[in-house]
């Protein structure tokens, strides 16, 4: 063992208690200074932040239950001392009397289940406050454990009569997690849940009458505003305070704060190489969330991180981020194709035309009201910034305005999300899209002349795109339509946006990498980089525009046939021009 592993220190992969980690020896990455800002006068008493799944957020509950609860006065020292927090000399750490639920649990299949579920979920954070607070008495009638609200307001009235009584901080994670699984597999079941009369109404009604004496403050982490919105009349007193600024950061990790995590789990001396070289390898993949237009500054999904420097310190070597998703994130291509099936009539449609042209998608604002009582199906807007909550799209602050927002796909993993799933709704549902067919014949001869395969390129995209979509289409879309197609041909495999490891380069990505008699010694991989252009430019463009085009696509061909995935193995380059439909150049 070197002696940079027996440095290592545990991983915070799936731990959520944050006064374990120091006690466990796990890495953890400093977020404390972000209590500064719930803590400043300015702020509501009820915040909401709102972030994608396997970003963090239950961490972050977990350490300011630390920092202001009581009970953890006695080592406050212990678990804050050299954080940017403990430097602030706050005087409201440990003041409160904090209760705190986990929702993420409650599962169910109608209204019955879901109470239950609900119910045990209370009294799970309940006997964790009698458990810091053995003086505390509560003893609810069994009437009063039969309903959310009953079970909650009488914990509120045994509080009212708590000799120790102080300030009642009340914090929620994952408010919505059992109600977006719902949402998209049983949207009357939601509508049923979250009604007026609903236990989700009256729950947040019975902590909206509590805030007026007992509870000082209220603190809610989730996914989407969807649930929130549609218990407004129970709960308004919550402001969902997700896109500013000051909480950009507070889930995730940057790319300065995996610099540091990663020499603490992986002894990069023995895999031979650097924290920057691991973090600008992971960047394409699972960088790119931005939360708040006020801010430039990106994170990475920080569970995906955690999970792939897991795999690298156990493989003892540097493995492809795309090829090491977590199996917990719990985000796939089918669930993206559910929120498009709850959209009005149309807008999929015209979201989906945004995706294969120009990839940004406008709005003046992120939805205030998603509520699924008061109308059938998400419009625009409402699409669109369920797309954001959710983490397949995020805010491009470069594009945004003042007075205009723009979202944009934030990384390589979520853009093969889309890629998958504008294919199984757009191209291979389409009777035109399964009956034209690819010339790959010359690649399974390993031929040096494609010409064959440009031109069935051609007569398939003529084929399956429109005139107003070839109008405004993108590289991107061409892509994809031509991976799509080339998945479904037996005897090739393909990859769109394959990852290479270029020396003294790099990461680069080759548009398509077709490879035939995959795994025998006649194996060969036809790597291609295909440019694009709109009609209109390129009949415009001269003969030396043209050419220069040409040169830098025969440039980066040849440039990924040298990555080091290919050392040893038969590879051929080419360059593809395209204008509209049109193959324009095919050569290397």
């Amino acid at each position: 063992m070197s002696e940079s592993a027996s440095k290592l220190l545990s991983s915070p992969y799936g731990e959520v208690a944050y006064d374990k980690f120091k006690l466990r020896n796990r890495a953890f990455v400093d977020k404390s200074g972000v209590i500064k800002a719930l803590d400043s006068q300015d702020m509501t008493l009820y915040p909401v932040l709102l972030r994608p799944r396997r970003f963090g957020k239950s961490t972050f509950v977990q350490m300011i239950k630390c920092f202001y609860d009581i009970s953890f006065r006695g080592r406050y020292r212990k678990l804050f001392s050299g954080t940017d927090i403990y430097r602030e000399k706050l005087k409201s750490h440990n003041t409160y009397h904090v209760l705190d639920f986990d929702f993420s649990a409650i599962s169910g299949r109608n209204v019955q289940e879901l109470v239950s579920g609900f119910i045990l979920a209370l009294r799970s954070g309940i006997v964790n406050f009698k458990n810091r607070y053995p003086d505390f008495v509560f003893a609810p009638q069994e009437d009063e454990k039969k309903t959310p609200s009953a079970y909650i307001k009488s914990f509120i009235n045994a509080y009212e009569e708590y000799p120790s009584k102080r300030l009642l901080y009340v914090m929620i994670d994952e408010y919505d997690n059992f109600a977006n699984s719902i949402l998209s597999s049983d949207l009357e079941l939601f509508r049923t849940i979250t009604a007026s009369g609903g236990f989700l109404k009256d729950f947040y009604a019975a902590l909206k009458e509590g805030a007026k004496n007992s509870i000082e403050k209220i603190f809610i982490t989730g996914v989407s505003s969807v649930s929130l919105d549609s218990l407004t009349s129970g709960f308004n007193i919550a402001l969902n305070v997700t896109s500013d600024a000051c909480f950009n950061e507070y889930a995730g990790f940057t790319g300065d704060e995996l610099k540091m995590i990663a020499p603490l789990l992986v002894d990069l001396n023995a895999v031979g190489t650097t924290a920057e070289e691991v973090v600008e390898l992971m960047k394409p993949v699972y960088d790119g969330y931005c939360f708040s237009s006020e801010t430039t500054k990106t994170v990475y999904n920080s569970s995906m991180c955690l999970y792939y420097l897991n795999m690298v310190r156990k493989k003892g070597q540097l493995l492809e981020p795309e090829k090491c998703l977590d199996p917990a994130s719990d985000i796939n291509s089918s669930k993206l194709g559910q929120l498009f099936g709850i959209a009005e009539d149309g807008v999929a449609d015209a979201v989906i035309e945004t995706y294969l042209g120009e990839g940004i998608f406008r709005l003046d604002s992120l939805a205030e009201n998603i509520n699924l009582n008061d109308k059938a199906r998400y419009d625009r807007t409402q699409l669109l910034s369920m797309l954001y909550y959710l983490g397949y799209l995020t805010i491009d602050p470069a594009m945004s305005t003042a007075s205009r927002l723009a979202l944009k796909i934030p990384n390589l993993f979520m853009s093969r999300l889309f890629a998958k799933c504008v294919v199984d709704l757009r191209l291979k549902s389409s009777s035109v899209f399964g009956e034209r067919t690819l010339d790959v014949s010359s690649m399974l001869a390993r031929s040096d002349d494609i010409s064959g395969f440009a031109a069935s390129c051609t007569e398939f995209l003529s084929s399956i795109f429109t005139n107003q979509v070839l109008g405004h289409m993108s590289e991107m879309a061409l892509n994809l339509a031509l991976y799509a197609k080339l998945d479904s041909v037996k005897g090739i495999f393909a990859e769109l946006q394959k990852s290479l490891r270029i020396s003294g380069k790099g990461e680069k990505y080759a548009d398509l990498a077709i490879t035939v008699n995959e795994g025998n010694s006649s194996q060969c991989t036809y790597l291609i980089e295909l440019k694009y252009m709109k009609k209109k430019d390129a009949k415009e463009a001269t003969a030396a525009e043209l050419e220069k085009l040409k040169n830098e696509a025969r440039r980066q061909a040849a440039e990924y046939s040298a990555a080091l995935e290919f050392r040893g193995r038969q590879v051929k380059a080419y360059a593809m021009i395209f204008s509209g439909s049109e193959c324009l150049y095919c050569g290397h």
